[in-house]
């Protein structure tokens, strides 16, 4: 990779401010009134928090402003971003980031500065079509896996390719939807043994997920409940698929993962629990929150149908929105979980949901403010507290010194990728 001299970026030197400050004196953990009971079955430790759990504040917070902002309104092309998808803080302290558009990855040092690019947009070795994921892997190997091809591609320090692999229905998953990369190198890839063709005209269908680490022998370690979708097939008079018709609304369910350092973090946008799979023994862990639901009332649905008709000018679509709106149905609670998030610390963060959920410029992930956040213990799991991240941001990659994380400027409609450092207990 070459090195450029250009570093069109900010380092904040400000005296930090806590986004979000602990309560005094609670330090060293949750109260035991937040305490977990913690239960065996059949091998499975499952941790159930009591509800007060979403209302603990973390001891430790973010700073006001970031140590390193990435990103510009103008300048040099190196630092505008279109589409940040994915992000991982190398053993110097430099930062890989995933761009979707151009398809590429950047390298920037430890102050912001950027120093090359592996991999380019295209189908040729080396290349990405639609890629999605981002690890760095020991000895800063970059792993990154490629939607669009079906493909991970191994890049070397140098940012030279070292090696590919495409992915051909892994463990039977005929249709890849989420594939976690370890910062060990492991791969574990998450689907439907079903395609869009099988399921025919069925109407509103919820998936069930494999998952399976991409290992020779592998099998599959769980199952898991995916998304939900409403899917309406064309064929023509001879039989043949003339067209299919996917649909999703926010408030059905949705699977999550993410990558953890022995195997991958799941979680159901419907339940307030995490579960976790080893990559040897399967299921091993669940932390669950034993808070009741929210009521999706009438306020809360018709506030959210004037944050859709505030999108749009066309009084014609307005109109058909406002139709639109006659018909949809909403569940009797509002869905707790908008993603989760695992660590280099050995943390797992359960993301809460606020509607409306605000979409980052990929599309890949959405923007969540409140984290719960447990740590992985001596064969325990212990709360952490209720973590706030800047408004319209999502984590990338977070160790125990700070969060490397995806910002959009609401007011300039622009993305920065920025590094914050823990403060506080």
């Amino acid at each position: 990779m070459k090195r450029s001299s250009a570093y069109a970026m900010r380092v904040w030197l400000r005296a930090p401010l806590l986004l979000f400050i602990g309560v005094a004196g609670c330090t060293e953990g949750a109260t035991p009134a937040l305490d977990p009971v913690v239960r065996d079955s059949a091998g499975v430790m499952i941790a159930e928090f009591p509800a007060g759990a979403l209302e603990w504040p973390a001891p430790l917070g973010l700073a006001e402003n970031p140590e390193v902002r990435i990103g510009v309104v103008d300048g040099a092309s190196e630092y505008q971003w279109t589409r940040p998808v994915a992000a991982a803080r190398l053993s110097d302290g430099s930062f890989a980031v995933l761009e979707q558009a151009p398809a590429e990855v950047r390298v920037f040092d430890s102050s912001g500065g950027f120093l090359g690019r592996m991999g380019a947009g295209g189908d040729g070795p080396g290349e990405f079509r639609s890629p999605v994921g981002l690890a760095a892997l020991p000895g800063d190997t970059i792993l990154v896996w490629d939607r669009g091809s079906t493909r991970l591609s191994w890049f070397g320090v140098d940012g030279t390719l070292a090696r590919e692999q495409t992915l051909r229905e892994p463990g039977g998953i005929r249709s890849l939807r989420r594939v976690a990369l370890s910062p060990s190198g492991a791969v574990v890839v998450l689907g439907a043994t079903t395609t869009e063709e099988d399921l025919g005209n069925q109407g509103r269908i919820r998936e069930t997920w494999q998952v399976v680490p991409l290992a020779p022998g592998s099998s599959a370690l769980g199952t898991v409940p995916g998304t939900e979708r409403a899917i309406q097939i064309a064929r023509s008079d001879a039989g043949e698929v003339m067209s299919v018709n996917v649909q999703g609304r926010w408030w059905w369910g949705e699977g999550f993962a993410w990558a953890s350092a022995r195997g991958v973090w799941t979680a159901d946008q419907l339940s307030l629990e995490a579960r976790h799979f080893d990559l040897d023994q399967g299921l091993d862990r669940i932390i669950r929150i034993m808070a009741p639901d929210r009521p999706f009332t009438r306020a809360l649905i018709d506030s959210l149908h004037r944050v859709e008709l505030d999108r749009v000018d066309d009084p014609r679509i307005r109109e058909l929105w406002r139709a639109d709106f006659e018909d949809r149905e909403y569940p009797q609670g509002m869905p707790p979980v908008a993603a989760v998030f695992a660590d280099a610390a050995e943390r797992v963060w359960i993301g809460l949901t606020e509607p409306p959920p605000e979409r980052l410029p990929s599309g890949e992930l959405t923007a969540v403010r409140r984290w719960v956040v447990f740590e992985e213990g001596a064969g325990t799991l212990e709360l952490r507290g209720v973590l706030t991240l800047p408004p319209r941001s999502h984590p990338l990659w977070a160790d125990a010194e700070g969060v490397l994380l995806v910002r959009s400027d609401a007011d300039l409609d622009v993305a920065y990728v920025e590094w914050y450092r823990y403060v506080g207990g």
